[in-house]
């Protein structure tokens, strides 16, 4: 009778499935893990987590496979399949955590950056993890019971599973419990459980009823008889601190800018998040890096006080992502979707300005040193840095050329902050003038294994928070001295905020001075 109830067809296929999806999708979970536990002599948890694992799986999907039967059974096993080869990709290829951020991130992406992913490494995961199993599972006779027996089977199963798990952690609970909590990290390479757990809170986010804005700064207001200021906020993307001349980088990446006097460059300067669906929202939020949440996507921004208080805002856009609803509310736009090189953003400007005398603030909003297609960034007249990687498959490229193309996005972006400046110094007889430059995140580049951008804050590396900001200051700025002495203090995406408003001198209860770069 027992036997009738364990070994049954269906029971095989799912005992497979969890046997393949974890020890072939979870290379770096369990290359992780035994690092730990080899290094602190863990021979229990280095021997034990791979039955364990399958044992725990097993009882998921006996769970999630009780109301199926003979016409979905197979259908979930197939969707199992891709969702893990996929994911074990990124994971396995750039050290990837799939976690509700970066699915947002994947959602508001467009085709281009999707196509710049696809590689032939990728389609070979697909094709020997997904499409070639789900071809054999497709011709796997499964000899169903009665649908009532199938769903009473798989529960009975799910429950002896879970208790014999339960069993062994109490047996192990000393062991375990201590090694989890130590690398409690580890459980957001698990695949593809963590990839599907935060699906799952992204569409249960992403389903409530959408929140009302908010309206902040109702009481902004600015002086009338202030001379008109002129300012331009160049939004990076994906350019790290590290790789700029500018902090002492070995690689000339600033060549412009370090050769100018007029730059106040800010050493110690860290984002908001590890990618730009959450860093762009929150640099422009009046709230902290501590406070911003998902219920804070609802408020309004820094670009709505700005125009409530009188400032025109101009704002062009070459983020293949878009401005992440910031600049939904302003009138004079521009989206070029990452299709041009960023020097684009400055087309037509002067025309702009010409236009009106008033207070303006401009906003240029990067594609930067978006990867993995770096070599995009950029034209052929910046390749200075040879040789380098020119394809989206990293795995191709030696970490010399991954880098070096990397760094010439970096003097790209040097030439486009250098001929905004000179955009403002035209301007400068009409206009107190002045720049802020500052990256949404930063990225990684190979460094332990670990590419792009995304993962989550707290195990983020140095690389993805530490961005590069910069203040050209022209003429008129009577802050000047106390702006070169903050230069190497602790900044982050939380000054943006009250240091804009600051500079058009806006007064409203939401202005903070203790966090404006101007007055600190």
């Amino acid at each position: 009778m027992l036997t009738r109830y364990i070994f049954t067809s269906s029971q095989r296929l799912i005992f497979l499935l969890s046997f393949f999806i974890t020890l072939f999708f979870n290379q770096t979970f369990f290359t992780k893990l035994f690092q730990f536990a080899w290094a602190e002599q863990n021979y229990t948890v280095l021997l034990s987590a791979p039955f364990v694992l399958i044992l725990l799986f097993m009882a998921i999907l006996n769970i999630v496979l009780a109301l199926t039967h003979r016409y979905t059974f197979k259908s979930v096993m197939i969707f199992l399949l891709f969702v893990s080869a996929s994911t074990s990709y990124f994971i396995d290829s750039f050290g990837t955590i799939i976690d509700k951020n970066m699915i947002t991130n994947m959602v508001q992406t467009d085709s281009a950056e999707v196509f710049d992913l696809l590689t032939p490494k990728l389609l070979l995961y697909l094709l020997i993890g997904a499409i070639l199993p789900s071809l054999l599972l497709h011709r796997t006779t499964v000899n169903f019971d009665s649908y009532r027996f199938e769903v009473i089977q798989k529960c009975l199963m799910a429950i002896l599973l879970i208790g014999i798990s339960i069993a062994l952690y109490m047996g192990l609970s000393k062991v375990y419990s201590s090694f989890f909590r130590n690398h409690h990290e580890l459980k957001m390479y698990l695949n593809p459980y963590y990839p599907i757990t935060s699906s799952i809170k992204f569409i249960t986010v992403n389903m409530k009823d959408k929140k009302v804005l908010v309206p902040i700064g109702l009481d902004a207001i600015k002086p009338m008889n202030e001379p008109k200021k002129l300012m331009i906020l160049v939004v990076g993307e994906t350019a790290r601190a590290e790789n700029f001349s500018l902090n002492g980088y070995r690689a000339q990446t600033n060549p412009l800018l370090q050769s100018r006097n007029d730059i106040v460059n800010f050493s110690n300067f860290y984002s908001c998040g590890t990618a730009t669906a959450l860093s762009v929202p929150c640099m422009f939020s009046k709230f902290s890096r501590e406070e911003f949440n998902d219920d804070k996507y609802a408020y309004e921004n820094l670009i709505d006080v700005a125009q409530r208080a009188g400032v025109r805002v101009i704002w062009r856009d070459n983020n293949s992502g878009g401005s992440k609803g910031i600049a939904d509310r302003v009138k004079d736009v521009r989206y070029y979707g990452g299709k041009e090189f960023d020097e684009i953003l400055l087309q037509g400007l002067q025309e702009s300005i010409e236009e009106t005398h008033e207070d303006t603030l401009i906003v240029l909003h990067q594609e930067g040193s978006h990867g993995p297609t770096y070599y995009k960034r950029y034209p052929d007249n910046f390749k200075k840095f040879t040789p380098t990687c020119d394809t989206q498959d990293l795995e191709k490229c030696s970490q010399e050329q991954i880098v070096n193309t990397y760094d010439n996005t970096i003097l790209y972006t040097d030439f486009v902050i250098n001929e905004a400046i000179k955009l403002l110094e035209k301007n400068a007889k009409n206009y107190q003038t002045s720049l802020f430059y500052v990256s949404d995140h930063g990225e990684s580049l190979g460094e332990n294994g670990v590419y792009l951008h995304g993962i989550p804050y707290f195990i983020a590396p140095d690389a993805q928070k530490h961005v590069p900001a910069l203040f050209y200051l022209g003429n008129g700025n009577e802050n000047l001295k106390k702006i070169i002495a903050k230069k190497s203090e602790p900044l982050s995406h939380d000054n943006l905020f009250h240091t804009i408003l600051g500079v058009f001198k806006v007064q409203t209860s939401e202005y903070n001075a203790k966090l404006d770069i101007n007055t600190l």
